[in-house]
């Protein structure tokens, strides 16, 4: 018994511009989407009553700038690597 939580991270692209690039951070508890980061909205939405009140405190503090600074750190950096060893070549 127990609760299954787990978070997932994506990069959906379609060019190696930096603007063509979406940083998308979800966070679930038993299956059920409770919080996501999408950096084409700039902050975290709650799905739940427990997520709406940690977003709203996620919003507000240093989580946020973290979040936005995990597209161009995370993403950016490994979509061109991408690209460039095999995306480029098929």
């Amino acid at each position: 018994d127990g609760f299954l939580n787990f978070r997932t991270v994506t990069c959906l692209f379609n060019s190696t511009k930096a603007d063509d690039i979406a940083y998308i951070d979800s966070y679930y508890l038993n299956k059920l989407k409770i919080i996501s980061f999408d950096s084409r909205v700039g902050k975290s939405v709650g799905y739940t009553e427990f997520g709406v009140s940690n977003t709203k405190r996620w919003n507000e503090g240093p989580e946020v700038t973290r979040a936005r600074n995990e597209k161009e750190r995370y993403c950016v950096h490994n979509v061109g690597l991408d690209h460039r060893t095999g995306l480029a070549k098929s």
